[in-house]
């Protein structure tokens, strides 16, 4: 069905100043979540060396010389890597600001200790190994001083249990929250709901997102996307709500993703999106390493990572 609107941007447009690396470093965890891919916390592939992780840095510095730089960094469980505040402290002195994406398991003395290197951390709680308590305590230690997302997975299995860690951590406030549908090997089909559990994920912002409190603000590199339709009219979205109303085919449209930012695999392979459309444009193992300056013509059927939807897109119906 073709979409009313014709442009899908950042809602803030000094997101466009950013030009944002989501880095997944290795495929080493602690846990080993049964809707999580085997190849994402097996260990197979080995953390980077210290300088390959700088001198890919440099690089993206030098290529995109007006831009602002954010590098969000992954897993596995990317806080288990033993150089990774080095990394971070790295990026500091560079001006480059750092993201991560955590299980939030690490002890707490570690979170406190080492929050003054991050500017964003997204806490995945994810319900067949986290402990409760102490990813609540986790969120306590960074809300008030670090930009902090927090992503609830909600197995349809334990969902009342994770219903309840959701409230829990959204009466801490200064966080932003979704409660994350799981997806079947991050493909296209989504887990077994009962109508009851889709129905909560569907009013996620009334039950949940419009009662968390702020007092605090934090500077934002990604987030809600703006539809701009021909009358002039916007209409403004998340990420999670395109993916939970099915709205997230974006086939046929020109896509930024490769322009705006970029993604990096365990095995340091490259490309525009975790969609991989266009295939890999190189690895950070390159010495002459071309990346890509102009939009892309998209052929998936559906768009499902947050990351991914966060790119600017064109309709190329006139």
């Amino acid at each position: 069905m073709q979409k009313k609107y014709f442009k899908l941007e950042h809602a803030k447009s000094t997101n466009s100043d950013w030009f944002v690396v989501n880095w997944c470093l290795g495929n080493t965890c602690n846990y080993s979540c049964s809707y999580c891919p085997d190849n994402l916390h097996n260990g197979t592939n080995p953390w980077p060396t210290p300088d390959t992780i700088k001198n890919f840095i440099l690089k993206i510095k030098e290529t995109h010389p007006n831009k602002k730089l954010y590098f969000e960094f992954t897993g596995g469980e990317v806080t288990l890597y033993k150089h990774f505040i080095d990394i971070c402290q790295y990026c500091t002195e560079q001006g480059v600001k750092v993201g991560l994406i955590s299980n939030g398991s690490r002890t707490l003395r570690y979170w406190k200790e080492n929050k003054q290197y991050f500017d964003h951390v997204c806490l995945s709680f994810h319900p067949e190994f986290g402990d409760a308590d102490h990813f609540i305590e986790v969120v306590k230690i960074l809300n008030n001083d670090v930009r902090t997302h927090v992503n609830i997975m909600m197995s349809p299995t334990e969902f009342d249990y994770c219903f309840d860690v959701a409230n829990k951590v959204k009466d801490l406030g200064n966080i932003s929250m979704a409660l994350q549908p799981l997806i079947h090997d991050f493909g296209e089909v989504l887990f077994d709901y009962t109508s009851e559990q889709k129905r909560i994920i569907d009013d996620q912002h009334k039950l949940i997102s419009q009662h968390i409190k702020f007092d605090r603000t934090f500077e934002y590199y990604r987030g809600a996307m703006k539809m701009l339709y021909p009358d002039g009219k916007s209409v403004v979205s998340s990420a999670h709500r395109f993916i939970n109303d099915k709205e997230n085919d974006w086939s046929g449209w020109n896509c930024y993703a490769g322009v705006e930012q970029l993604i990096v695999d365990q095995r340091g392979m490259i490309s525009r999106g975790w969609c991989l459309e266009g295939g890999t444009v190189g690895s950070i193992f390159d010495e002459n390493l071309r990346l890509p300056t102009e939009p892309i013509i998209c052929t998936k059927k559906m768009c499902h990572c947050n990351f991914d939807i966060m790119s600017t897109k064109e309709s190329n119906v006139q």
